[in-house]
């Protein structure tokens, strides 16, 4: 006799793949308000402002805290019974995960419109507001843990 166990996988892995859907989203969207200003800067012969890159960087971290919300669902190891609960619950954190990184680059994207117009000013501001957003994601991939029985 032919017998298979499955345990622990319920579709946990749509929580990274959102994550990582809209960390390129994020990423990209705030990657072409850098690349103008750049040009703007080339335009005016002007140092090409590096803090774009951080702009361009910072929705890169939702995609980690889609991968530490699916660990915590392998860990769990939950019951095969559960994997249309599972599936819901990844897909939902997976958003928010997700929204977080595209606000992020869209607010990055802003950001670096504004750097086009002072580079010296407000640079703390902006820093701070991506930080605000990546919060939600945080947010998000924690609470989503605590609702996981058994983590």
């Amino acid at each position: 006799m032919l017998s298979t166990v499955v345990t622990g996988f319920g579709g946990h892995a749509i929580a990274l793949g959102i994550a990582g859907v809209g960390s390129a989203i994020g990423t990209g969207i705030a990657a072409m308000g850098a690349l103008g200003l750049w040009k703007q800067a080339i335009k005016e012969k002007k140092k090409l402002p590096s803090l774009a890159l951080a702009m361009v960087g910072m929705p890169l971290s939702q995609v980690i805290y889609g991968m530490i919300f699916m660990n915590s669902m392998i860990g769990a190891n939950l019951s095969p019974d559960s994997y249309t609960n599972q599936i819901i619950w990844a897909f939902f954190i997976g958003i928010a995960i997700a929204a977080s990184a595209i606000m992020q680059g869209k607010v990055g994207a802003a950001a670096c419109a504004n750097l086009a117009v002072d580079a010296k000013q407000g640079s703390g501001m902006y820093i701070a507001a991506m930080g605000i957003i990546e919060t939600v994601a945080l947010l998000a991939m924690v609470f989503g843990m605590g609702g996981i029985p058994g983590a």
